[in-house]
């Protein structure tokens, strides 16, 4: 059975030709879940909660960890939201790794967690919490103590989990295993790691989906997992990589995409090979959609701007190891 991992390792990446065109922009602001995303953060995958929470593809995934999909269907009931009318962001992190023996992620959320923040109305989404749930003491995070509320006690593949909400007085949620939860306390944010910041300036903050990945330490313990990927392929010394998605505003109309590493720079000088790689398995789709993408190379980072088609962002996906979701926004739905 899979679990969490296909869900919590997105890494959309592509381009449509060559050469690139070298250029600078002005750095961007790092995106508010990335600020506060715990530092030994994985892999995350972000994206706009009406989306996210409605989406058949993305719910079938979900629905693979009994875990997951129990304790965020139980928040979401008693919470009284209404993913179709909400604008906030919701995250899946994954967290830690398993065991050498154990082949899956058997314990599904104490390696996940679950963040929920930008929703239109805070202070309505922590009075729904703390009237829907009992509290149970509090978790000290960021130098604040943060409420802990139950949202169910599990016992699965004999182990029990004891999954809790946290919340602070802006309107951010996390829920998840207490040994998760805690790791927001223990650790500093995933923002303030020089790499990570410096990847995450290079991603359209505003993009309705978004996501992440240290490839190091998820390459070690997850490698198995990979084959036939280029994820496994990436080069040493590259410590974060960041993307985003913004859909088409028409049918057959491109998909905007960013995608940023960053990390030593022996890495990032030895990047040009994979990038062309993904190059090949977007164009063994078809042409190119529109014009040439464009590259900026700094010292520790490289980024990349370009449009696809849905099927060249499919493909490329696949090859990553990642769901070949249809990233469309339903109609209506806000445009970056």
């Amino acid at each position: 059975m899979r679990r969490p991992a296909a869900i919590l390792i997105p890494a959309a990446v592509a381009m449509a030709c060559l050469p690139f065109a070298f250029s600078c922009r002005p750095k961007a602001r790092i995106p508010g879940w990335v600020q506060a995303a715990p530092g030994d953060s994985l892999a995350a995958f972000s994206g706009e909660a009406g989306w996210m929470l409605t989406h058949k593809e993305v719910q079938s995934f979900i629905s693979r960890d009994p875990m997951v999909e129990r304790a965020l269907d139980l928040f979401l009931q008693k919470a009284h939201i209404n993913p179709r009318l909400e604008t906030g962001r919701v995250t899946f992190h994954l967290i830690g790794l398993p065991s050498k023996d154990e082949n899956s992620f058997q314990k599904g959320l104490e390696h996940a967690l679950i963040q929920l923040n930008q929703f239109k109305d805070p202070a309505a989404l922590i009075g729904a919490l703390a009237e829907s749930f009992p509290q149970e003491g509090s978790l000290r995070i960021q130098g604040r103590d943060w409420p802990l509320y139950v949202i169910l006690d599990i016992e699965a593949h004999g182990t029990k989990a004891h999954i809790r909400a946290a919340s602070d007085e802006k309107g951010q949620v996390w829920i998840g295993a207490l040994e998760s939860l805690s790791r927001l306390a223990s650790t500093e944010g995933l923002g303030s790691q020089p790499d990570a910041a410096l990847a995450a300036e290079w991603i359209n903050p505003r993009a309705p989906f978004q996501g992440f990945l240290q490839p190091e330490p998820l390459l070690g313990g997850l490698r198995q997992h990979l084959e036939g990927s280029l994820v496994k392929d990436l080069p040493q010394g590259i410590k974060a990589l960041f993307w985003s998605i913004t859909p088409a505003e028409g049918k057959d109309q491109p998909v905007r995409f960013e995608l940023a590493l960053a990390g030593s720079p022996e890495g990032i000088n030895q990047v040009a090979p994979w990038l062309q790689r993904l190059v090949a398995a977007a164009n063994a789709v078809q042409a190119a959609p529109g014009s040439a993408p464009e590259l900026m190379q700094e010292k520790r980072r490289v980024g990349l701007r370009c449009a696809l088609t849905a099927e060249q962002l499919k493909m490329v996906m696949e090859k990553l190891g990642q769901p070949g979701f249809s990233f469309s926004l339903p109609s209506g739905g806000r445009k970056a």
